[in-house]
C-alpha cells in the first residue's frame, strides 16, 4: 500500500522521482489473511470445524498434510449431502443454472452476483465446502482460481507443487432441506468483504493482468489498464531475472477512487486498529480448501496455508501507480511461491521483498536519507519489526529499511529471491537467512552498507 495519507499528500506535491524526502515514499501494504502478524483482514483467525466426518477419501497425488499442521488439523473428508457434490460440479464445469438451483430468495440473488462477477474476471475451477463455525453456525468456504491460475512450480519440493491456488472466502449461510433438496437461503460474508459481493463489476483484461472495479468506476479501469499491464509484465520479468520460478503468468487486481471503499475491503467487518497506516493499495492472499475431500477437484491445493492472491489499489496510488502495482504484484508472486503458514512469517520478509522489487525495477530509487541511516545505526534489524511496519509513525523508515536489506543482499553476492522464499517457508528472520548465505551478509555488514550509501 501507499504511504500514510499525510505522507502521500506531501509526496504528490513534488515530482515522482524526487526522493530527497524519502520518508514520504509510498507505503504499500501486503495482506495475507492467515498472517497473524498484523493481517489487515483477519487479526486472529479461528479455523472453522469440518462438517461431520465420514469415510476418508483418497488424497490427490502430490497433496499431503504439511508437517506443521497439528494433529488436531489432520486432513479429513466427509460424506456430504448431494447438494454439495452438485455445487462443486457446477463450479468445475461452469454450470450457472445447476449452481443457482441450490439457492433460494436473497441467497440466490447474492450467489448470482458472485457467480456473474467472478465469471467476468474468469476462472478455470473452483470449490465450495460446508463448515461449522465455533458458535455452531453454518459457513461455506467458496472460491475459484481468479484470472490467472497460480500454483507452486513442479519440482519445488512442496506438497502444493503443480496444484492450483484458489481465492476462497468464508460466508455465513443458512439452509433448508437436505441431500439434493438442500437449499442455501442466506449467504453473507463472514469477515472479508470482497468488491464482487457489493455490486456489478466492470472488467478489462490484458495479457498479464485482469483489472476490475465496481460498475460506477469503469472509467478508472479503462484509464489504468495499460499501466497495470506494463507493471505486471515488468514484475514477472524481474522475478525471472532474479532466478525465481515464476508461479503465475499474470495478476488479478481491483481498483477504486474511493478511500472509503478501499478501507472497507481492506478491513471487512473489523475496525482499522488505532495508529495503523492508511494505504494506497493491498495484496491479499485468500483461502484454499482446508482439507482434501471427495468434493474437491484434485487439481486444487488444500490445507491451511494461504491460497491465491488478489490486489486492490485505492486513490493514494495516484501519486505513483506504477510503483504501487509493482509492489503489490511482487507480493502476489511471493505469496504464491511461498504460501504462508501464518504464525511464522515476519512482515519484513514480505514488505522488504516488495519494496526491493520497486528498487530493482526502477519504479523507485533507494536513498539513505538521514532518518533512515540514523534508525538503522541505532536499531539494527529492529528497525523493521512487525509493529514498526504497521504503525503510521514508523512505517516509512521501516519499509525502506526492509527494502534496503534485500538490496544489500543483492548487491553483495546474495540471492534476494532465495531470501524471500526461504524466510517464509522456514519461518525465519531475513537477517538470519541472509547470514547463512554468506559471512558478508550479516546484519552488522548491512548497517555498515547503509551508512556508506
Amino acid at each position: 500500500m501507499n504511504a500514510p495519507e499525510s505522507h502521500t499528500e506531501q509526496a504528490a506535491q513534488r515530482p515522482p522521482r524526487n526522493r530527497r524526502a524519502r520518508v514520504a515514499q509510498l507505503i504499500i501494504v501486503g495482506v495475507t489473511v492467515l498472517c497473524l502478524a498484523g493481517a489487515s483482514a483477519v487479526a486472529a483467525v479461528v479455523w472453522p470445524r469440518p462438517y461431520p466426518a465420514g469415510e476418508a477419501a483418497a488424497v490427490p497425488i502430490g497433496d499431503t498434510t504439511p508437517l506443521w499442521i497439528e494433529e488436531d488439523y489432520a486432513a479429513e473428508s466427509s460424506t456430504y449431502e448431494q447438494a454439495w457434490f452438485d455445487l462443486n460440479t457446477a463450479l468445475q464445469t461452469h454450470d450457472r443454472e445447476l449452481f443457482l438451483s441450490y439457492a433460494e430468495g436473497d441467497a440466490q440473488q447474492q450467489l448470482a452476483l458472485w457467480w456473474d462477477n467472478l465469471s467476468a474476471i474468469g476462472w478455470t475451477t473452483g470449490f465450495i465446502t460446508p463448515t461449522t463455525d465455533e458458535d455452531g453456525s453454518q459457513l461455506v468456504n467458496i472460491g475459484v482460481d481468479l484470472g490467472f491460475p497460480a500454483n507452486e512450480m513442479r519440482g519445488s519440493g512442496t506438497a502444493d507443487a503443480g496444484l492450483i491456488l484458489t481465492q476462497g472466502s468464508y460466508y455465513r449461510i443458512t439452509t433448508s432441506g437436505s441431500d439434493d433438496a438442500l437449499r442455501i437461503t442466506s449467504f453473507v460474508p463472514r469477515d472479508i468483504i470482497q468488491p464482487w459481493d457489493e455490486g456489478k463489476i466492470y472488467v478489462e483484461r490484458r495479457d498479464h493482468v485482469v483489472l476490475f472495479a465496481l460498475e460506477d468506476e469503469r472509467e478508472l479501469v479503462t484509464r489504468s489498464i495499460d499501466e497495470a499491464e506494463e507493471a505486471a509484465a515488468t514484475t514477472l520479468e524481474l522475478a525471472t531475472r532474479m532466478g525465481g520460478q515464476v508461479p503465475q503468468t499474470g495478476f488479478t487486481s481491483g481498483i477504486t477512487a474511493s478511500n472509503e471503499r478501499l478501507q472497507h475491503w481492506r478491513y471487512g467487518n473489523r475496525e482499522q486498529p488505532e495508529g495503523e497506516i492508511d494505504a494506497a493499495g493491498f495484496a491479499r492472499s485468500l483461502y484454499r480448501p482446508s482439507q482434501s475431500s471427495e468434493l474437491i477437484d484434485p487439481t486444487i491445493a488444500t490445507g491451511n496455508a494461504t491460497g491465491g492472491t488478489t490486489v486492490i489499489l485505492g486513490p493514494g496510488a495516484d501519486y505513483d501507480r506504477r510503483a504501487v502495482f509493482i509492489h503489490e504484484f511482487a507480493h502476489a508472486i511471493h505469496y504464491t511461491a511461498a504460501p504462508s503458514q501464518s504464525w511464522g512469517t515476519s512482515r519484513a520478509a514480505l514488505e522488504g521483498f516488495a519494496r526491493y522489487a520497486e528498487y530493482a525495477s526502477g519504479a523507485s530509487e533507494f536513498v539513505a536519507y538521514p532518518e533512515l541511516t540514523s534508525a538503522v545505526a541505532s536499531l539494527g534489524v529492529e528497525v523493521f519489526t512487525d509493529d514498526r511496519l504497521l504503525q503510521e509513525a514508523t512505517a516509512g523508515v521501516a519499509y525502506d529499511s526492509a527494502g534496503s536489506f534485500y538490496l544489500f543482499v543483492a548487491e553483495n553476492g546474495g540471492d534476494p529471491w532465495a531470501l524471500a522464499v526461504d524466510s517464509v517457508t522456514e519461518g525465519r528472520p531475513i537477517a538470519e537467512v541472509a547470514a547463512e548465505m554468506s559471512p558478508a551478509l550479516t546484519a552488522e555488514k548491512w548497517q555498515q552498507w547503509v551508512a556508506g550509501q
